[in-house]
């Protein structure tokens, strides 16, 4: 499967901040407390474990094996039996697992970390291949806050900035944004991930995750699911607090989109 590039970075994904508050609104659209659900881009079980709770079952799909790893271990802290939760380390644009699910999601925006037309199909490939026949997927991609030439002429910065920064016991965790590189024709955003770890104010850990964030504008991230068959049930501009304050799709800070099988 190739390296594993968040191998370095997989031990500080727990410190940040979990935003968007997106679990009362997965917890919320559970077909029924029976529902199977394949989480795809599980990482370390952030909604993973604690989604189980509410349905009969969740496995969880992640290219990383160290992603996989601390929500194992996770696992096994809980006593959570693999009937309620199972994680594997798999491909989400190359899987088959033989089973089908009530509920395929792919929080946040793991959608946006395909890079290519032939994982963006491979992807729609593996939920259709998934879903049971009155099964729906839901997925969510930010929305730009900049239209796409302000975006080519604005986004990339030698800077770094502030994400996020957590206290720790002796010292500090803190999350660095670094805007390396973008490739304006296919509005492909190659952000670096800076982690740092400071005792006292001395640092004494650093690891940097270079990812890509495709950009999806709202009337073509519609369009793209259309296009590959499937039917639009509902759309929404944002979680829990947004969509109750009736953020429309495409005025907030999210794209999300549910639907079911071939239209």
């Amino acid at each position: 499967m190739g390296i594993d590039i968040r191998m370095d970075a997989a031990r500080y994904y727990d410190y940040g901040p979990t935003s968007p508050q997106d679990l009362p609104f997965y917890i919320e659209h559970l077909p029924s407390p029976e529902a199977k659900v394949l989480e795809l881009g599980c990482g370390t079980g952030r909604v993973t474990i604690p989604l189980s709770q509410y349905c009969a079952s969740v496995r969880g799909i992640d290219l990383s094996s160290a992603m996989i790893s601390i929500c194992r271990e996770k696992l096994l802290k809980e006593e959570m039996p693999e009937t309620k939760v199972k994680v594997d380390v798999a491909d989400i644009t190359d899987l088959d697992l033989g089973q089908k699910y009530d509920l395929i999601i792919a929080p946040f925006r793991v959608f946006q970390n395909l890079e290519t037309d032939d994982e963006v199909n491979g992807f729609f490939d593996s939920v259709r291949r998934h879903l049971t026949p009155q099964g729906t997927c839901i997925l969510n991609v930010f929305n730009p806050n900049r239209d796409r030439e302000t975006m080519r002429r604005e986004w990339c910065s030698e800077d770094e900035e502030l994400c996020w920064e957590v206290m720790t016991k002796g010292g500090r965790v803190a999350c660095y944004d670094k805007r390396a590189r973008m490739d304006k024709e296919r509005m492909l955003l190659y952000p670096d991930l800076i982690y740092r770890r400071y005792e006292d104010d001395i640092l004494v850990d650093e690891a940097i995750l270079k990812i890509v964030m495709r950009c999806w504008y709202p009337q073509e991230f519609e369009a793209l699911i259309e296009d590959q068959g499937f039917s639009i049930l509902n759309r929404w501009g944002g979680y829990a607090g947004e969509t109750d304050a009736g953020t429309a799709y495409g005025e907030g800070p999210e794209l999300v989109i549910q639907f079911r099988g071939e239209a």
